[in-house]
Order: structure tokens, then sequence, then C-alpha cells
């Protein structure tokens, strides 16, 4: 019975990380549409408001029901494990924004392989949290990254060299500031729990957005963005997070660390499949092969856990 009940559970969160890396991959793509048009910084606020709005509601006015009662853990407070969770969204809201610098610079297909690295994540993993290392976790590692790199590859053939290499750089930031900050996730969700944690990120970002305008001088420009067609984008970027978000933090009561982050990177094999399957856009030998590489890394990953 209780092989059963593990069984199920492990199921059950690499359900919720497919959910969010579905999500996330939408997003990831999206996002390059909207810094085309709209200053990043203030995407990410309106897109913050958005976010932090809804799981705000969610928190406070349905926090007791069925639903979302074992989603928290203790009512928010501050206090000292209040100020960490927010210094660890801070971190990780940089890892945002060298992403949307990245993509402003070079294509998504160079920028979102490189930022999905894991290396960053299993070292934080193993020496920080103290996760306990499994020989498989190597093998889906390495064809996850070789697959990684496929897709990279395909990426560089039709962009300008001096534009991939910022895009690296970018990338390479992101990788850092997300896989680091992805990895401590297991602590806040073990004190607040998805929800109450998913709305003190946020919210952050949300803050951290606004601070972003005004340093960088966009202050007068805030209400310049605020059409029906710019309103619409924030919703959609704003659902895409709210439920990509909200499904891998509750992921994390059911899963190790490294297996979320591995399964994680399903999002760019999404993304190439989107692209194939309602853009008809041609897949090249490259792109065939890292798909194949991720998802036999994927195998790995499920009969491990």
């Amino acid at each position: 019975m209780l092989g059963l009940q593990i069984i199920a559970n492990t199921n059950m969160g690499i359900l919720f990380v497919l959910m969010g890396a579905f999500c996330f991959a939408i997003s990831n793509a999206y996002w390059k549409k909207v810094t085309q048009t709209i200053p990043y910084q203030i995407g990410m606020f309106y897109r913050g408001i958005f976010a932090s709005v809804t799981f705000a509601i969610l928190y406070f006015g349905f926090r007791h029901t069925d639903f979302f009662k074992y989603w928290i853990v203790r009512d928010l407070t501050i206090d000292t494990q209040f100020l960490w969770s927010v210094a660890l969204s801070v971190f990780n809201i940089f890892g945002l924004m060298f992403f949307l610098r990245g993509i402003q610079k070079a294509a998504v297909s160079v920028v979102v392989p490189v930022s999905s690295l894991k290396v960053f994540t299993i070292l934080t993993a193993v020496f920080v949290v103290g996760e306990i290392w499994k020989a498989q976790y190597l093998y889906a590692f390495v064809l996850s990254t070789a697959g990684l790199l496929f897709l990279f590859l395909q990426g560089t053939q039709t962009n300008d060299a001096s534009l991939v290499r910022k895009g690296i750089v970018y990338g390479l930031a992101s990788s850092f500031f997300w896989g680091s900050s992805y990895a401590l996730y297991t602590y806040p969700i073990q004190w607040w729990g998805p929800l109450g944690f998913s709305l003190i990120i946020e919210t952050t970002a949300m803050l951290f957005g606004l601070v972003l305008i005004f340093k960088d001088g966009l202050a007068k420009q805030i209400f310049t963005y605020t059409k029906s067609i710019h309103i619409q984008t924030y919703m959609v970027q704003g659902i895409l997070l709210v439920s990509g978000g909200l499904a891998i933090n509750i992921s994390y009561q059911y899963l190790p660390i490294m297996v979320i982050n591995i399964l994680i990177i399903s999002s760019q094999l999404l993304s190439v499949l989107l692209g194939f399957m309602f853009f008809k856009e041609r897949l090249s030998i490259k792109q065939w092969v890292g798909i194949v590489l991720i998802i036999g890394s994927f195998y790995i990953v499920a009969t491990t856990a």
C-alpha cells in the first residue's frame, strides 16, 4: 500500500512539473514578442501586478477551502523566514532580468537553451541543500544537456555571431540566478507552502519591476503601455506565470529537487514541438537528435524518482 502511495505521489509530482514546463515553454517564446514592443521592466511590473493580485485573491480568499488548504503550511508572518524568502525571490528575479535582456539581444533559440542549463541547480542541491546524488541523475543530466546543446547549435546557425555571444552571456547569468534559487525553493515551500511562497515571490517580482522602471528612467512611460492590446499581453503572461509557477512550486512537495529541474527542461522540448505542430516549422536533424536525448533523460528521471 505504501509503495502504491509513493508511486502515486511521484506521478502527481511529474504531472505538476510538466504542467509548469508547458506554461513556461509558451511564456518564454511569448516574452520575445513582448520585449519587441514593451520595455521589459514595464512588462515585468504589469505582469507582476496580475500575478500577485491573483495569488493574493487565492491566498486570502480561498486558503481554507479543501482545494487550497493542502498548499499552505502556515500563515504568512513577517519574521526571519519571511525575509529569507523575499531575499531568495530577489535573487531569482535577477535570472528573469538577464533572460529578458538576453532575448532582446539574441534569438529565443539561443538564449533559452543556455539559460536552461542545470549545472548550478545540481551544485546547489548537492552541496548546499544536501540532496542525495544518484548515478542515474548524472546520466539524465548528460543526456538533457547534450539535447540542449543540439537545440542551441541549431539556433546559432541563423543568428549574428556578436548577438549570439551576448545571448550566451546573458543566458549563463540567467542560468546561475535561476538555477541556484530553484534549488533553494525547497526551504520557503517547506515554511509557507506552494501558495504562500507563490504570493511572496510574485509580489516581490512586481515591486522589483517597479524599482527597475524608476532606475532606468522609464517612470514617465509607465502609463504609455496600458492600452487594451498591452493589457491583453500582461494577462496572457500573468496566466502563464500563475499556472506554471504554482504547478512547479507544488511539485516540490512530491519530487527531489534535481528530478524537478531536469524535467523542467521539457519546456525547451515543448517549445520546439509547438513550433512544429502549430507553426509548421521544419525540424533539423540536430533538433530531432536534441529532442530524442531530452526524452531519454526524462525516461531515466521518471524511472528513478
